[in-house]
């Protein structure tokens, strides 16, 4: 590398995609003398000056590339030719450490990893022909060397920063905090923060009023002290670049460190101050003294108009910024008491305040009930989110009645009915509403204290802000009606799902709770899957398996999560095999059996892994009672034919006869609403048709929700 550090030199500075115009804007004011904004960072050219000076103040860049070659790498053959033009011992000594991030792809190199080794060899072959000797891979290289395939062009660089530059040193590497420096600084840019720093008010407040994450009070607060970020980090230039110029690099931070003193000395002017639970105070102290800021500028208290000091009544001048929580499986009902009082903390502060909430994208931030003046659009990893700035904190007023009081009388009137089954305590999971009202086109199933609320897709002919609207004037009511918690429902949206994409898990939130049915503890989760693990119009066929099942021979097939196999051992068979494709839904089984205190003995209870239509032509074993409530439609990678169970359910059941004891009995069950028994079944054996009985109390307005055979030998 050429000594002379005024050389012009290109950079690419990445950043999180969306705040590329604000890192632009922060480069030209570094001294770029020229920029370029693209995908997910920044273009920039400057001479090393200027690189160093980026890395040590940027507030928004995530990595700095020095870009060493450009050009076109449609294939293997180009792509060597550009990284052959490199004189690579400028930059690593031929017994060095390097290593390749590579990103894309192009005609011959289709995986990265892949790409990444290539590169390497080429430069090793490079060093090996003029050295006789080549740098090796390490984990903690000299260099990092970046290669980038986009569309048959190609770039290659050296990553100068050692450590990544968002990271300031302040938060815990072992800890996670759900926002980046880098991103909490362009959400305080957008809020307008260095307006305010350049305005002429006397005195600047910074509150947060959730006080978590601490990002946004301490990013906030090494804006308004001038402290250069770079500063924080212990390692930020890759030092043993052999361009690295130590001298230039400690004449920077030198003048970084004179204008942090400056700043402290300015302190006064400003006041920083959060409210929120003690244990995100605490976090928040934690980080803030670990960035090495003053204990005696940060006030974890509440602050409204009784919370500012008499001084500051008058003319009280700052910003109000915080990341709002948001959890797409809590209802807006649950919600709502968090964005309420939010809303009605921040129209309590003074009239010199704005404010800004980060969160996102799907929050229901309307539930604030305040007026925002912009959004912006903005990637938090791989969640979209948005930053909602409020000029003026002016709260609106309220709808009138939130309550749906035609819904509250309906859901009164099946609950009369359905009297006598709840109190004989049967099940404390039943359905308790299922779009009784087409305005109000949901399905609502109690499970012990919680609801388990599914909004069916509106048709294209209802308007969706109608329909919205009726869904939240719906989630107001539930609670006071059915006397349930706020924080108690979950709401997901059901759609036409085909085979087990029912199954497929939704979140990640890792909840459960038990329910009762007939005696038997049930494992459900009303949060993970679009299911909850319990098929309640199945109760009475459940039952039945429960009064017959003594001293048989029990056969599940596609067992999902072990229900009817639990009624089966709870009354008494002798053996329970349960089969299904899911090792997860068999390991729930599992659990269901030890909540029921059932010792998982293997020639007794057995759970098979396996495809049930597979498995049961390869079956020799005879049993009892088999359960089969195949999916309608199942494509499942891992299997090899589509089920279709109104074209196979012929072939399915005369393999289940097959194995069934010649007294014994086949339940053959399947949820199709169109679906028609083939007559060769009524033809070759004894079929009674079960739909009637097997209907429980609480799905009587649904009929057509299954259909339920007893299948025997003539």
């Amino acid at each position: 590398m050429p000594s002379d550090t005024a050389q012009p030199l290109q950079w690419f500075f990445a950043c999180p995609q969306f705040i590329e115009p604000l890192l632009a804007d922060e480069l030209t004011a570094l001294g770029a003398e020229q920029v370029k904004i693209g995908h997910a960072g920044v273009q920039a050219s400057g001479d090393l000056r200027f690189g160093y000076t980026t890395m040590l103040w940027s507030r928004l860049a995530s990595r700095a590339t020095l870009q060493l070659a450009q050009g076109y790498g449609k294939d293997q053959a180009e792509l060597q030719t550009l990284i052959h033009s490199i004189p690579w011992d400028q930059h690593v000594h031929p017994d060095g450490t390097l290593k390749v991030r590579f990103f894309g792809r192009n005609d011959d190199i289709r995986n990265t990893q892949f790409g990444a080794q290539w590169v390497k060899d080429q430069i090793g072959d490079q060093f090996r022909s003029s050295h006789g000797e080549r740098p090796s891979v390490s984990d903690n290289p000299d260099i990092v060397v970046a290669v980038n395939l986009h569309k048959g062009n190609a770039s290659i660089g050296i990553e100068l920063n050692q450590q990544s530059l968002h990271q300031r040193g302040y938060h815990d590497p072992d800890a996670h905090y759900p926002l980046r420096e880098n991103l909490a600084t362009a959400a305080l840019i957008r809020a307008g923060w260095p307006v305010l720093l350049a305005s002429d008010a006397a005195h600047l407040t910074l509150f947060d009023p959730l006080g978590a994450p601490s990002t946004f009070l301490i990013e906030g607060a090494l804006m308004a002290l001038d402290i250069a970020p770079g500063l924080l980090r212990g390692r930020t230039v890759t030092s043993r670049w052999l361009g690295h110029d130590a001298t230039l690099w400690e004449t920077l931070r030198d003048a970084a460190r004179q204008r942090q003193a400056a700043g402290l000395e300015r302190a006064s002017r400003y006041t920083f101050s959060a409210a929120g639970n003690p244990a995100a105070l605490l976090n928040l102290r934690t980080d803030w003294q670990a960035a090495g800021l003053l204990p005696s500028l940060l006030l974890p208290a509440p602050l409204g108009r009784e919370g500012l000091g008499k001084e500051e009544e008058n003319g009280a001048t700052g910003l109000a910024i915080t990341h709002l929580p948001y959890d797409e499986t809590t209802t807006n009902v649950a919600l709502q008491p968090i964005y309420t009082a939010l809303g009605e903390q921040l129209a309590s502060l003074p009239p010199g305040f704005h404010a800004a909430i980060f969160t996102d994208a799907k929050a229901p931030i309307a539930l604030t009930n305040l007026f925002y003046s912009k959004e912006y659009r903005l990637l938090n990893g791989e969640t979209e989110c948005k930053l909602y700035t409020f000029d003026k904190l002016e709260q609106k007023e309220r709808a009138a009645n939130l309550f749906a009081e035609d819904l509250a009388n309906r859901i009164k009137k099946n609950l009369r009915k359905l009297k006598p089954f709840i109190k004989r305590g049967d099940s404390n999971a039943y359905r308790v509403y299922d779009a009784d009202i087409p305005e109000y086109a949901i399905a609502v199933d109690r499970y012990a204290d919680w609801l388990h609320v599914q909004e069916y897709a509106p048709p294209k002919t209802i308007d969706e802000k109608v329909a919205q609207q009726r869904l939240e004037q719906a989630l107001m009511t539930l609670p006071e009606v059915l006397e349930v918690r706020p924080d108690h429902i979950v709401l997901k949206q059901r759609k036409q799902q085909k085979g087990r994409n029912q199954y497929e898990k939704q979140g990640r939130a890792e909840q459960s709770l038990t329910v009762t049915e007939h005696g038997v503890k049930l494992k459900v989760n009303l949060i993970d899957y679009l299911d909850t693990g319990l098929f309640l119009d199945h109760r009475p066929m459940r039952r039945w398996m429960q009064q017959h099942a003594a001293g048989k021979s029990v056969l599940n097939l596609f067992c999902y999560t072990g229900a009817v196999s639990i009624h089966a051992a709870v009354g008494g068979a002798k053996r329970v095999d349960s089969v299904d494709m899911s090792a997860t839904y068999l390991d729930w089984a599992e659990d269901n059996f030890h909540l029921n205190g059932l010792a998982l003995e293997p020639y007794k209870y057995r759970f098979i892994q396996a495809n049930a239509v597979e498995w049961l032509e390869r079956c020799r074993s005879r049993y009892d009672l088999i359960f089969l409530d195949p999916p309608t439609f199942s494509n499942s990678k891992r299997m090899e034919d589509v089920f279709d169970v109104q074209r196979d359910h012929v072939e399915l059941i005369r393999n289940c006869m097959r194995i069934l004891e010649q007294d014994g009995v086949l339940v053959f069950s399947n949820n199709f609403r169109r679906f028609k028994l083939d007559l060769m079944i009524e033809a070759d054996y004894q079929v009674q048709d079960y739909r009637i009985q097997s209907l429980p109390e609480d799905f009587q307005r649904d009929p057509k929700i299954h259909g339920c055979w007893l299948i025997r030998h003539r």
